[in-house]
């Protein structure tokens, strides 16, 4: 893995806090609408996908693929296959 300048690291931290200080600001009632606002924008990118891999899907049927392909990652998450590793530190 290559070595990121001093530069570069001070500009991701500055922008890193910059995040933090904004996400503090923010009222407790827009952090709680914005859990549903980016499920909604992930399922948009999902339909996005299947239309693009399923040309020839009707809305219906892009409808339906978004359900099973939920459906899918509700039964992994509920079996625990996958297990959050945390921050891995590369340095």
């Amino acid at each position: 893995m290559s070595e990121i300048d001093p530069e570069t690291r001070s500009l991701q931290d500055a922008i890193f806090l910059s995040k933090v200080a904004r996400a503090r600001r923010t009222p407790i009632g827009d952090k709680i609408l914005e859990g549903p606002r980016l499920f909604d924008l992930t399922c948009q990118r999902m339909r996005d996908g299947i239309r693009h891999e399923f040309p020839d899907f009707d809305d219906h049927q892009i409808e339906q693929e978004l359900r099973r392909r939920l459906r899918i990652k509700r039964k992994i998450d509920e079996r625990g296959f996958y297990q959050d590793a945390g921050i891995i530190d590369e340095q």
